[in-house]
């Protein structure tokens, strides 16, 4: 935390909160040492750290197949377009994959139609993927159809085209676990 931001915190702690306020961040406080005192058993570690951690470690195991991956992809995407447009020039090929599945090594293009965070996106993608699968608890399904009962179709609407494409081709059965979450990745810059 910038020192600027803790003056600000300690000066509304002590000089502005008034009783009830104090009380709510006294409870803070002390779930706050509860909860540390917890994820010392888990090598001091929050979930937000854990979190990170892992996707470190996933991104370490998943980067030396990324290159192949990004291959099948490419092989996929020009399949598609080959399949759905046979009148394409071998050119406006190359100009149509280098859009939507990039070669390895060159400068990836983030998603320009999505405002929503990388980490935000997996989250959508996967419960989109599980509940597709039929994979996601009764419990969840009723969580995110209480918050939004058109939540399938918005978050469909909020993928970008690349992934649109890899969880059509997941659930369609032409790619396989691996090589989806490996792109999918790829594709949020995880």
């Amino acid at each position: 935390m910038a020192r600027k931001d803790l003056e600000f915190v300690l000066d509304y702690i002590l000089n502005k909160a008034d009783a009830s306020e104090f009380e709510v961040i006294d409870k803070a406080c002390k779930r706050r040492g509860r909860d540390s005192k917890a994820f010392e058993s888990l090598g001091g570690e929050g979930p937000g750290a854990m979190a990170r951690r892992m996707a470190g470690e996933l991104q370490e195991s998943v980067g030396s197949t990324m290159e192949s991956v990004r291959g099948t992809v490419r092989g996929f995407v020009a399949d598609i377009i080959r399949k759905n447009a046979p009148e394409v020039s071998e050119e406006q090929l190359a100009a149509l994959l280098d859009e939507y599945a990039p070669p390895v090594g060159s400068e990836r293009k983030r998603p320009a139609a999505s405002p929503i965070p990388p980490e935000a996106l997996l989250g959508m993608v996967t419960s989109f993927i599980e509940y597709s699968r039929g994979a996601m608890p009764p419990s969840r399904q009723r969580e995110l159809w209480e918050s939004n009962p058109r939540w399938q179709d918005e978050y469909w609407a909020a993928f970008p085209a690349e992934i649109k494409t890899l969880a059509k081709a997941y659930l369609e059965g032409a790619i396989n676990d691996e090589t989806f979450g490996s792109a999918v990745l790829s594709v949020l810059g995880l």
